[in-house]
């Protein structure tokens, strides 16, 4: 009998942290410095912050980059991250330090540019909660992929993965272990995230379940 998966739910309390960057240097430091809930808010959390929007999501310090300081060049490289190759927050920030610093060595008059608006670093306080939905095969995985909230979507699709540095979104892992259908498995965790919003994803996967079940 394969392991019922029960869907969780998080809540988040944003909070400005004080503290703040007007140039690259200075961004590279809040970077350097910051808890790794602050990195998580900053780059995963677009893909709730940004939910309604049609367009792929990005994170807040490429966006600031191209916008504040009009760095295209940086901030076409920020934006060129795979987030889905990052297990850890600390490899993450790593990544995002190279590209800022090796940007600063190669073009060292962007240092001089001063943003007009500030990047403000923002954290985040979360709460993790159990829902009353339930999953003991596919078929129910399935419909109650349908109705759980977009924040239990997103926790279990981002915000668990990365906290518990697996290798794979928590709908994979189990669909692959528990019910012993790595090729399913697999091809979810394949999906680009970069070019869904949530409910976007959230149909993309109930699409390749429902191709599954008809073979």
């Amino acid at each position: 009998m394969s392991k019922v998966f029960q869907f969780s739910s998080s809540a988040s309390l944003e909070k400005l942290t004080g503290r703040k960057a007007y140039d690259l240097e200075e961004l590279m430091h809040l970077i350097k410095t910051c808890s790794d809930s602050s990195i998580f808010y900053h780059t995963f959390s677009a893909f709730l912050k940004l939910r309604e929007a049609q367009v792929p999501c990005n994170s807040d310090f490429a966006i600031w980059v191209s916008r504040s300081l009009n760095e295209k060049a940086l901030a076409e490289k920020l934006m060129a991250i795979d987030l889905s190759e990052y297990k850890t927050v600390e490899s993450l920030r790593n990544r995002l330090m190279d590209i800022i610093e090796n940007h600063i060595q190669e073009n060292p008059p962007c240092c001089k540019k001063i943003a007009d608006e500030p990047f403000y670093l923002y954290d985040v306080m979360r709460v993790v909660y159990l829902t009353d939905k339930f999953a003991y095969d596919l078929r129910s995985f399935r419909d109650s992929l349908e109705s759980i909230s977009i924040y239990s979507m997103y926790y279990h699709f981002f915000e668990s993965r990365l906290h518990t540095q697996l290798e794979s979104n928590e709908f994979s892992s189990w669909i692959g272990e528990s019910l012993g259908m790595p090729e399913l498995a697999d091809k979810i965790r394949k999906i680009d995230i970069n070019v869904f919003t949530l409910e976007g994803l959230r149909s993309r996967i109930i699409e390749l379940i429902d191709r599954h079940l008809k073979k």
